[in-house]
Formats: C-alpha cells, structure tokens, sequence
C-alpha cells in the first residue's frame, strides 16, 4: 500500500465502520474486516471494504428498548412518585441547636431539624405533621396550628 490517498480511503472506510457499530465489531464484523485487510490487491481491499460497508449499512437498526423510552417519559417525575406525601407523628423529645435551630425526634425514629429560626412552638408529645413542600422541601406543621416551618430530615 504506497498510495497515501487509499491508505487514507481505508482507514476512513474502517474507523466509520467500526464506529457505527461497536458491539458487532467483536463479532463477525472483525472477521470480516480482517478478512479484507488481507486481500494484497488494492482494488480488491477497496472493494471488499466498500462491500462491507454497504452490507452493514443495508442492516435495520435495533428498535429502542422499551425500558429507554419508559425512563424518557418519567423524566422529570420523580418527585411524583405515588408514594406517601405527608406523615404524622409524635415529638418524642424536642431540642435547640447553638444556632437556634430545633431539633425535633419523632415517635418512629427519625430525626428533622428546623431550617432557619422562625419560632414554631411544639413540644414533646405534640402531634405533628410533615408533608413534602415544593422544591423537594418539607414543611412540619403542629396539629391544631395554622404555623408551619420548614425542616430537612438529619437521620
């Protein structure tokens, strides 16, 4: 091979080739394009390589997986999900952070703390609810209270 303009023919042909299709480069696909890098004749490779691009361009291109097109469809949901929106609970114990923040423990075991200082006046044994807020915020709000305040989960 002492033409450069064929050289770079080839190579062309071989990197498109193998490009649009990696996962069948290992397979059969290699065989082939080894198969025509052997040819000594030039016209001959070149042919045989045009061959093999023409079949594989003839080949249907899989159909998308459905699992794909269901993720693309649920983009942007996930805070939709249709799982529980709001809990209720018991402050087992409250506490107050050194930088004002309160410190609330629930009945089953999770941990929520106040974000920012506005006052929020509950106390151990007080009903409470959280539901989620826009933004994947939370918002607890003490039963029988119209204030509410926004807390983040610290367990």
């Amino acid at each position: 091979m002492n033409n450069p303009q064929l050289m770079l023919a080839v190579t062309c042909i071989l990197s498109t080739v193998l490009s649009i299709f990696p996962a069948q480069a290992k397979g059969p696909l290699l065989h082939k394009v080894k198969a025509c890098s052997q040819l000594e004749a030039d016209t001959q490779r070149l042919a045989c390589y045009d061959k093999l691009a023409a079949d594989l361009a003839a080949k249907p291109h899989p159909a998308p997986r459905h699992a794909e097109t269901k993720s693309k469809e649920a983009f942007g949901l996930e805070h939709k999900k249709e799982g529980d929106q709001e809990i209720s609970a018991t402050l087992s114990d409250v506490s107050k952070s050194p930088n004002g923040q309160r410190r609330f423990m629930l009945d089953n075991q999770q941990s929520w703390q106040q974000i920012g200082t506005q006052a929020f006046f509950a106390k151990e044994g007080d009903t409470v609810v959280i539901r989620r807020g826009s933004f994947n915020s939370f918002i607890m709000q003490k039963v029988g209270s119209n204030r509410t305040i926004k807390v983040r989960r610290i367990d």
